[in-house]
C-alpha cells in the first residue's frame, strides 16, 4: 500500500516537473518573439528615418545645384571704369587729372582705380592686355626714364631676350642737351612670361625736366587688339 503510494506521489511529481518545463519553454518564446518584433520596429524606424534624411539631403543638393546653375548663367554687362585720381574719360579720350597730357584708350578699356596721373594702366576687358601712360616732372623725371642707344642692334646687347625679339620698328633721336625722342615694337617669337609684343613711345624734354611715354604690353594672339594698341600709342600729346 506505502508503496502505491510513494509511487503515485512520484508520478505526480513529474506530471508537475514536466507542465513546469513546458510553460516556461512557452514563456522564453514568447520573449524572443517579443523581443524579435520590438528589434524589427526599431530597425523599420531607422530605415525610415534614413530614407528622410537621404531625401532632405538630395533635395538639398538638387537646390543648391539649381542655384549654382542659375548663377552661372547670369550675365553682367562690361562697364567701362575710370579713376578719378588718374583723370577722366570724355568721348572717348583721357585727359590727366591736371590736365597735362591726353590720350586715347581702345574702346572699352578701363583704367586702374589703383592709378593716378604720374601712371595710368588701361586694361582690356579680357585682362590681358595693358596700355600704361608714365608721366614724371621735375627732379624725378631723368631717373624715370630709359635711354636708349641709337641703334636697334645695340639695344638688343642691353636686353636678356635680345635674341627673342623680332623688330617691327626702332626710331630714336637725341637732343644733344640730352633730350630723347623714342618709338619702337618688338614681337616676342617665345612668349616666355605671356608676352606677345610690346610697344613703347615716348620723349625726356631735359630743359623741361618732363619725361612722358605710352607703352603697350599685349598677351592676346589678336592683330586687331594690336592694332588698337598702337593707335592708342600715336594720340598721346602733352598739353
Amino acid at each position: 500500500m506505502r508503496r502505491k503510494n510513494l509511487l503515485a506521489v512520484i508520478a505526480l511529481a513529474m506530471t508537475v516537473m514536466i507542465a513546469a518545463t513546458a510553460c516556461g519553454s512557452k514563456n522564453n518564446t514568447k520573449q524572443q518573439e517579443s523581443s524579435k518584433e520590438a528589434s524589427a520596429t526599431v530597425a523599420s524606424s531607422e530605415t525610415k528615418a534614413g530614407e528622410t534624411k537621404e531625401g532632405e539631403t538630395s533635395g538639398s543638393e538638387a537646390a543648391s545645384d539649381d542655384t549654382q546653375e542659375g548663377e552661372t548663367e547670369e550675365t553682367t554687362a562690361y562697364v567701362q571704369v575710370t579713376s578719378a585720381d588718374a583723370g577722366s574719360i570724355n568721348s572717348g579720350v583721357f585727359t590727366s587729372v591736371s590736365g597735362k597730357y591726353q590720350i586715347t584708350p581702345p574702346a572699352n578699356w578701363s583704367v586702374d582705380e589703383d592709378g593716378d596721373e604720374s601712371v595710368a594702366s588701361f586694361t582690356s576687358p579680357n585682362g590681358n592686355d595693358i596700355l600704361e601712360v608714365t608721366y614724371v616732372e621735375g627732379d624725378d623725371a631723368d631717373g624715370a626714364r630709359e635711354v636708349y642707344p641709337a641703334t636697334m642692334e645695340e639695344y638688343k646687347k642691353l636686353v636678356d631676350r635680345g635674341d627673342d625679339m623680332e623688330f617691327v620698328r626702332y626710331n630714336v633721336e637725341n637732343g644733344s642737351n640730352g633730350s630723347q625722342k623714342f618709338d619702337y615694337a618688338v614681337r616676342y617669337k617665345n612668349a616666355q612670361d605671356g608676352v606677345r609684343y610690346f610697344a613703347i613711345s615716348g620723349s625726356y624734354d631735359a630743359a623741361a625736366k618732363k619725361y612722358i611715354s605710352a607703352a603697350g604690353t599685349i598677351e592676346s594672339d589678336d592683330k586687331a587688339v594690336i592694332d588698337q594698341v598702337e593707335a592708342a600709342i600715336k594720340t598721346l600729346k602733352l598739353k
